[in-house]
């Protein structure tokens, strides 16, 4: 029955993302749909060992920028660069909680994986996804108890927003246009139905899955949010390949840990 539930939910958020299906859209929605099969069927073990390559490979994209600022990067290339940032800091995130680092430990090792993260989100043009994956951390931090490190990550979220002016974007524009209040209710429903379902799953047993999961769409229900409700000028709803790509992992960890895999 959960199953059937997540299946869902997983079309009604892909409908309300894609929204009009031409031939490139229902391509991305078949790509989606295979990595949340393939996330499915890989062992756990496999999953928790991509946390230092994750991690080590984002800190190279860091010095590539630092040795060859001008470098080009392929469109796909700045997908994968987002989604790499994106899952280093999840699974940092998920791990160290496990291991109860020194807070000036844990600190040091999160403002330098976060502030690798932002230069590379800049480089790449996406500075501004910085903004909501702040706010999600903030929150995943309070939830964490780990309530210190939190002004430190408010204040490198206002030294990326200077950035974001640096780089002539503007935070707030006119919001998503050519989106109907139905598709906008479908969006922030089925968003908050993996939020609430990640979450009772990571109650229940704290698996690496389940916790990264919920981390990982408290992030995507923050961002969806700032998008629809504080018109925010950018985010993963303008960029379908970006959502896809970050999404369809969660999935696949929810399906996993209902799966009795993780």
């Amino acid at each position: 029955m959960k199953k059937v539930f997540i299946t869902l939910a997983t079309v009604s958020l892909l409908y309300g993302l894609m929204r009009e299906f031409t031939f490139s859209k229902v391509l991305l929605m078949v790509g989606g749909l295979a990595a949340i099969y393939a996330v499915y069927r890989i062992p756990v073990r496999a999953i928790e060992a991509m946390k230092y390559p994750l991690i080590v490979l984002n800190l190279l994209v860091t010095a590539l920028f630092f040795v060859y600022p001008k470098i080009y990067l392929a469109y796909p290339f700045r997908v994968a660069i987002v989604f790499v940032v994106f899952y280093a800091i999840m699974f940092y995130l998920v791990s160290s909680e496990a291991d109860q680092k020194e807070f000036f430990k844990d600190l040091t090792a999160l403002s330098i994986l976060f502030f690798s993260s932002c230069f590379n989100l800049y480089m790449t043009g996406e500075i501004l996804l910085v903004i909501s994956f702040s706010l999600a951390l903030m929150l995943a931090l309070f939830i964490q108890d780990r309530t210190a490190a939190i002004p430190f990550i408010a204040g490198y979220t206002f030294i990326a927003i200077i950035f974001t002016y640096k780089q002539g974007a503007h935070l707030f524009g006119s919001g998503l246009t050519g989106l109907a209040p139905v598709e906008k209710y479908v969006l922030l429903l089925s968003s908050f139905a993996f939020l609430v379902t990640s979450f009772a799953m990571s109650m229940k047993q704290s698996a690496l899955t389940r916790t990264l999961s919920f981390f990982g769409f408290l992030y995507i229900a923050t961002d969806i949010f700032m998008v629809l409700g504080a018109r925010m000028s950018n985010g993963l709803l303008y960029q379908p390949a970006i959502f896809l790509v970050l999404v369809s992992p969660l999935i696949g960890f929810i399906l996993k840990s209902e799966g009795g895999r993780a």
